[in-house]
């Protein structure tokens, strides 16, 4: 049985002196005589200043064995190359063995029968030869600090580099989905109609969030007589919001809901309601406000699941008429009927519709900004000129202090300025469901 009693290291002229010392402490505990433990420490000494002159000089460990009712003293120097060895070293100790490990790596090995050691080998006395044996130098400590501290700047210097490789990986990630969400933004912008003018004057206002909400809205004629007017808001952020409100939006533009009337609200929700739904688009649900203008009785028909309701501001008239959104969120559960709601639209009118994005806005104070608060600033006139859905973004922004919103700004403007209906024209058709 071998028993392990600690190592010496040997790095510098210290280590020769530190064999020695050590070499006779443990001589004389193993009960060897004095000349003895001398020659011992003499001859290893020597041996430690020729090993001092290779690149590696190695370590000396130090163990007992226990075999065959015979105690022994072994010392085993591992070095980085071969050593001629002094007659002294083969005359002092009973076994002196050398060996090559790999190319470089050297094993010296060195074995003294304990002749006159006394009573046995308890754990106290193998701990205090153990205590002898790794107390190290001043000589020592100090390399082993030295050690530690080129191990921690090694650390530290691949810790940075990896850091910075961990950056450069991030930002390139970063800018990757920046791309991809620009991109994206741009794609939805270029599926919303250009500004019209005339009779039926259209303009509109989409300012992507950071992180690309799920807006899109559009318009266009379904035939010579019905105008659809529309808008969705998928919830939350990022491309996968976005590529679920252009296909619902494409679904809407092509008129490709099987069987459904796009001149009828009730229809178009309703088919979209059950084409979209959450557990096959990734959880994912969306208001929409959708409206068919008739253009021969000027009358608005509209519909919609979870929106906010639009604001139709008539005539020069400061306070408007909400089209409220009455149906459920769309997409998250089997809705038997969609009411359709119509109106009759006088002519001058001006019809907002817009997502939730410019007006739940947290400001800077910390408090929200109310439904109520965005009615009464869009109440307010705007100079001849101007754009209320400039003066409103550039308000939002002023009350959150920031010019990155949290959602999408998305807001649509409808101007009607048609000649008046016919007589009795529309008279059974204003405020009916």
């Amino acid at each position: 049985m071998k028993t392990q009693l600690g190592d010496i290291r040997l790095f510098d002229e210290s280590a020769i002196v530190e064999v020695r010392r050590k070499i006779l402490g443990l001589g004389a505990a193993f009960g060897f005589s004095s000349a003895m433990a001398t020659r011992m420490a003499t001859s290893l000494s020597d041996l430690v200043r020729q090993l001092l002159t290779h690149p590696v000089p190695g370590c000396l460990f130090v163990h007992v064995e226990e075999a065959h009712a015979e105690l022994v003293l072994g010392l085993q120097f591992l070095t980085s190359k071969h050593t001629r060895l002094s007659t002294a070293l083969y005359e002092i100790f009973d076994e002196v063995h050398q060996y090559a490990s790999g190319e470089e790596a050297q094993e010296i090995v060195f074995r003294k029968q304990v002749t006159n050691f006394s009573g046995s080998l308890s754990s106290q006395f193998l701990d205090r030869q153990r205590e002898a044996i790794n107390m190290r130098s001043r000589a020592a400590l100090l390399e082993e600090l030295r050690e530690k501290n080129q191990q921690l700047e090694r650390y530290n210097a691949h810790l940075e580099e990896l850091v910075r490789e961990r950056t450069q990986e991030l930002e390139r990630t970063n800018e990757r989905m920046q791309r991809d969400l620009d991109a994206g933004a741009d794609y939805v912008a270029r599926l919303i109609p250009e500004p019209a003018s005339g009779p039926i004057a259209i303009d509109w206002r989409y300012v992507p969030s950071e992180d690309l909400g799920g807006d899109a809205m559009g318009y266009h004629w379904i035939d010579d007589d019905h105008m659809a007017i529309y808008l969705l808001d998928v919830t939350g952020h990022g491309i996968d919001s976005a590529l679920l409100a252009v296909s619902i939006v494409n679904v809407v533009r092509g008129a490709s809901l099987p069987g459904a009337d796009f001149r009828n609200p009730s229809e178009v929700l309703q088919g979209l309601n059950e084409s979209f739904t959450m557990d096959r688009h990734g959880n994912k649900l969306f208001t929409m406000w959708y409206g068919v203008f008739h253009r021969p009785t000027q009358t608005l028909r509209w519909g919609g699941g979870g929106h906010p309701s639009v604001l139709l501001y008539e005539s020069d008239s400061c306070k408007p008429i909400r089209l409220a959104s009455d149906g459920p969120l769309m997409g998250m559960i089997d809705w038997p009927h969609f009411e359709t709601h119509c109106i009759e639209v006088p002519s001058p009118s001006r019809l907002f519709l817009f997502s939730d994005g410019v007006f739940e806005i947290h400001k800077k104070d910390g408090k929200e900004w109310t439904f109520d608060e965005f009615v009464t600033f869009m109440n307010q006139p705007v100079e001849p000129g101007r754009s209320k859905m400039d003066e409103l973004y550039r308000y939002v922004r002023h009350l959150t202090g920031s010019n990155k919103l949290a959602d999408d700004f998305s807001i649509l403007e409808v101007r009607f300025d048609l000649p008046k209906v016919m007589a009795n024209a529309g008279d059974d058709v204003r405020w009916t469901t």
